[in-house]
């Protein structure tokens, strides 16, 4: 893929001092809190401060909303300093929410036209100004206001504003430590939550935790957005171990999650999987994006703005009813990545994955993704299957033996950059960035390849390896989707040992490549899809897949 991938947001390592007494109240905090119990219960995200009417409250506590995430606009509360109006018009969702039986995560923006000309708090007077607004919220809404999160998707180019913006990591440490100052230790009842980044932004977070975030906080928020659930787990992975490299350690909390659909009929598989994959992956809390449908993202909510349910609506509710008392998913390791299995308590296991057979023993009942009643299922497939009781469950042998989709950045594939005029290869490993983390190499800044998307740049070809372990006849295909409507295009080759078996151009003029070859391989055989430029070396950007298997009943698609 050609520049770093990128999700487009929604709305529009400096290590710091301190005063020796800020750090010890710091440090006696964050042994305060200890380790978070995940909750699996679902929350949704909500817009009852920007006029949302009331009456959709108890639409959200019907379908089992644990927790609805919103806001309380400063600008609104504090229109004079120090002075604090809380009304039925701008505040009245807060007290009508727990009322229902649900708690409040708020997402406040520091920004106020009294502080700092309206642009992020930067100074100390407009960051304890916003620290005394937080403080005094906890305080009126004690019970209530489960948590507070500091500021919005701050790695987006929007959403951090004025001086802040020349150094996020400061400002964001300091603001921190503002609210440090004012929250603790008379509101441990509210959980402070950082980072809040658009989709799992590694890297950019790893600055803040380097810098000593993770002592300022009780929670790290990031939004997982994606076009497929498959993947996030990898993703979350990353994100896990580099809290557990700086430390003191904290959960992660998905306060958004979701996806344009297509068909309504597509949201409640993608909720299904990504809750469980979050849950596997060790997140604490995750918020469904949004309760409703709305004019910017008509296909994302539980609701239709007249407020019909939805499809998703029931997985949602499903889960919140009979999967989240359970606890949550646990994640069953059959060391094939080709294989989802994720087990709820004693009583329900969703699964999903290439195709192969399944085999149920035991009575059992099961269920499609929104928990409506199925047939016996007897095959695995890319729709998830929730089965109620059985006594065992068993997978039928593999017919795909690698998948470049399920198998992202795993064994047994590997993924490569080549430089066409030398053939010097270069691994393409994990990188953490200030987006989505990406397979390159430094040595090959141009080339970047993720789990849907490959390219070229420049004379260099991407290539994926599987490299054969057992002798026999395998079915290699590929298929390449053009993700842009500019360049010449691709080259996209299926070689075994270097030699072509079978070859497509893909690309705007071209269209998409789809393609296959059988191969008799022997043991350390190497079998690979390689990408290379045409003509043009300026690049071309393709959604692709990957995929070997023992015979060619199950070709990749994109």
């Amino acid at each position: 893929m050609i520049g770093r991938p990128r999700v487009r947001s929604r709305k529009t390592r400096n290590v710091l001092t301190m005063l020796a007494p800020l750090l010890a109240m710091a440090c006696t905090f964050a042994q305060s809190t200890g380790k978070e119990a995940p909750d699996p219960r679902p929350g949704v995200n909500t817009h009852f401060s920007q006029g949302w009417p009331p009456r959709y409250i108890d639409s959200a506590a019907a379908l089992g909303t644990a927790t609805i995430r919103d806001s309380l606009h400063w600008a609104k509360i504090e229109t004079a300093p120090g002075q604090y109006i809380f009304t039925e018009q701008n505040s009245a969702h807060i007290a009508l929410s727990c009322a229902a039986g649900m708690k409040v995560l708020l997402v406040i923006e520091p920004r106020n036209p009294l502080y700092d000309s309206g642009q992020s708090a930067y100074s100390p007077a407009s960051q304890n100004a916003f620290a005394s607004y937080l403080a005094a919220i906890a305080a009126r809404y004690r019970g209530c206001v489960a948590a507070i999160q500091i500021g919005n998707e701050i790695n987006g180019r929007n959403n951090v504003t004025g001086l802040a913006a020349a150094n996020r990591v400061a400002w964001y440490m300091s603001l921190l430590k503002a609210v440090n100052a004012k929250m603790r230790p008379a509101h441990l009842d509210v959980k402070i939550i950082g980072g809040s980044t658009n989709i799992v932004a590694t890297g950019f977070l790893e600055q803040l935790f380097a810098a000593g975030m993770l002592s300022y906080v009780d929670a790290v928020a990031v939004h997982p957005y994606r076009p497929d659930p498959e993947g996030v787990d990898w993703e979350l992975a990353r994100l896990r171990a580099a809290i557990v490299r700086h430390g003191p350690v904290k959960p992660v909390w998905a306060t958004e999650f979701s996806r344009d659909f297509t068909s309504p009929a597509d949201a409640p598989a993608f909720y299904l999987k990504m809750s469980a994959l979050m849950q596997g992956a060790g997140v604490s809390r995750h918020f469904w994006y949004a309760l409703l449908d709305q004019k910017w993202f008509p296909s994302m909510g539980l609701l239709t703005t007249p407020g019909a349910r939805k499809p998703v609506a029931d997985a949602y509710a499903f889960a919140a009813a009979k999967l989240a008392p359970l606890g949550p998913a646990v994640r069953i390791d059959h060391g094939d990545p080709t294989i989802y299995h994720f087990r709820y308590g004693n009583a329900f296991d969703l699964v999903w994955g290439a195709p192969r057979g399944l085999t149920v023993t035991g009575p059992a009942v099961f269920h499609r993704a929104d928990g409506s009643i199925a047939p016996p299922a007897t095959a695995l497939g890319n729709e998830p299957i929730l089965i109620e009781g059985g006594t065992s469950i068993a997978f039928g042998p593999a017919d795909v033996v690698a998948d470049s989709f399920h198998g992202f950045a795993q064994e047994p594939l590997r993924w490569f950059g080549r430089r066409d005029l030398t053939g010097a290869e270069y691994p393409l490993l994990p990188v953490d960035w200030r987006w989505a983390t990406y397979l390159g190499n430094a040595a090959m800044r141009s080339m970047i390849v993720t789990q849907n998307g490959v390219g070229t740049a420049g004379r260099t070809s991407a290539v994926v390896r599987y490299v054969v372990t057992q002798s026999g006849a395998f079915h290699a295909s590929a298929c390449l989707v053009p993700l842009g409507t500019t360049g010449d295009g691709v080259i996209a080759a299926i070689r075994h040992n270097g030699t072509i078996a079978w070859t497509a151009r893909a690309g705007p003029l071209a269209g998409q490549a789809t393609g296959a070859a059988t191969v008799n391989a022997s043991r350390g055989d190497a079998i690979e899809l390689v990408v290379s430029p045409g003509a043009s070396p300026r690049g071309d950007r393709m959604r692709y897949r990957f995929r070997i298997g023992r015979s060619a009943r199950n070709p990749a698609t994109c």
